[in-house]
């Protein structure tokens, strides 16, 4: 524990006096450090497939019995739901009191660089035009299950996992086949603690190369902007997760200390799916959860609970209504409400799936896309900050629906 925050402390030390240019011996530093950095991603990405796929049909196979599944998934899917509403009203809330599009309008419409990234929302224009609710069946039901594997289709992998799984419990399985799963998941368990032996070096780098980045000036643009999505998001872990912790006789001290180096890596890889090995990891020999239990709800959460995301869409679009001075009412507001529900969920599979779905939305309300070329200059930072919330939720509702099903 004490490396990585180590890793973490340091990693921001040397990002604020690192420079893209800066080279020792002819080696441009930034490059190397940027480069070990995907390599860690790309690892932990590398085993997120087979440990998904292997964790939940081994974990659905060797529960003992039919009633206790039923009830981790009906408890789990019920707390992912109200999670992300309940993620998204304080958004809500939170965007309509501070109102940072409004406080500081003029500033923020005449600074604003239009030039830079207009690609980039062409591109989510186009993802956001792909995506209607067939399109959702299209990757939850693929038409061939190895091309989906192949291409990353999350949604894909854990429905036909959770069906395997299933059916392999329905059929009179020998005990061979349970113990070819169980050889299987801890064989890509055990590549995953090969993995993790690097992960401070992983910290160090990517931290180091995303401070280096970070540009003061954009960041005092949007200012209230920023400042209004972080306290929402602090809000959510520090007051509603523990709340809810409490509610159900978890050690909130204990949960936040256990879970601590996913959140860490979370937050510096911006990626739920990657930092899947590290959450299990936690859970099971941290917080003593039971394992069948984390190797249903974490793969599942990754895939579909995207608390942190679900309150980031909504805080973006009301924050773009504030900017141009449209009116809206409560009822549309709800609009947004159900559509930031509605595409956490859709669009999680997709590259920078916040802005696909925030396209989606605003396109769905006949509003502008302008301004979101210049909160793209400080997504770095709260892509990490709603990544850490999303393992957050994940791990809290590992821990309630634990303590529901012994």
């Amino acid at each position: 524990m004490f490396i990585i925050f180590l890793s973490l402390f340091l990693g921001l030390i040397c990002g604020f006096f690192l420079s893209q240019d800066f080279e020792i011996l002819g080696i441009n530093i930034f490059i190397l450090f940027q480069s070990i950095g995907q390599i860690f991603i790309n690892a932990l990405k590398m085993i997120v497939v087979p440990l998904i796929i292997s964790a939940l049909i081994y974990s659905i196979v060797s529960i003992k019995v039919n009633n206790k599944i039923n009830k981790i998934g009906a408890y789990t899917f019920s707390y992912y739901l109200l999670s992300s509403f309940i993620a998204i009203c304080i958004g809500m809330f939170f965007v309509n009191t501070i109102k940072p599009g409004i406080s500081d309008q003029e500033n923020v419409l005449n600074n604003l660089g239009l030039s830079d990234n207009i690609s980039k929302i062409d591109n989510f224009s186009l993802l956001s035009q792909q995506y209607s609710i067939q399109s959702f069946f299209d990757l939850l039901i693929p038409n061939n299950i190895l091309e989906a594997i192949v291409s990353g289709n999350m949604i894909a992998i854990v429905f036909f996992s959770i069906l395997f799984g299933y059916a392999l419990r329905s059929v009179k399985t020998s005990l061979n086949i349970v113990n070819f799963w169980e050889i299987i998941y801890h064989s890509m368990i055990k590549i995953m603690n090969y993995i993790l032996m690097f992960l401070p070096i992983g910290i160090f780098c990517l931290i180091a190369t995303s401070v280096s980045n970070w540009d003061s000036n954009t960041i005092s643009i949007i200012s209230y902007y920023f400042a209004t999505v972080l306290i929402s998001l602090l809000f959510y872990s520090f007051i509603i997760l523990p709340l809810v912790l409490k509610i159900f006789g978890i050690n909130v001290r204990d949960h936040f200390s256990n879970i601590a180096p996913a959140l860490i890596s979370a937050f510096s890889t911006s990626s739920s799916m990657a930092t899947i090995p590290i959450t299990s990891r936690c859970l099971i020999n941290q917080s003593k959860l039971p394992k069948e239990n984390v190797n249903f709800i974490v793969p599942l959460g990754a895939t579909i609970n995207m608390d942190g995301t679900a309150l980031f869409e909504c805080v973006v679009v009301i924050f773009i209504v504030q900017i141009y001075g449209f009116d809206i009412s409560l009822s549309q507001q709800f609009l947004i409400l159900f559509f930031a529900l509605i595409t956490s969920v859709g669009v999680a599979g997709v590259p920078s799936a916040s802005f696909v779905a925030i396209v989606l939305i605003l396109n769905t309300l006949g509003l502008p896309l302008d301004v979101l070329v210049i909160l793209l200059g400080v997504d770095r930072i709260l892509d990490m900050s709603r990544t850490a919330v999303n393992v957050l939720g994940d791990s809290c509702c590992a821990a309630v629906v634990s303590s529901k099903i012994k």
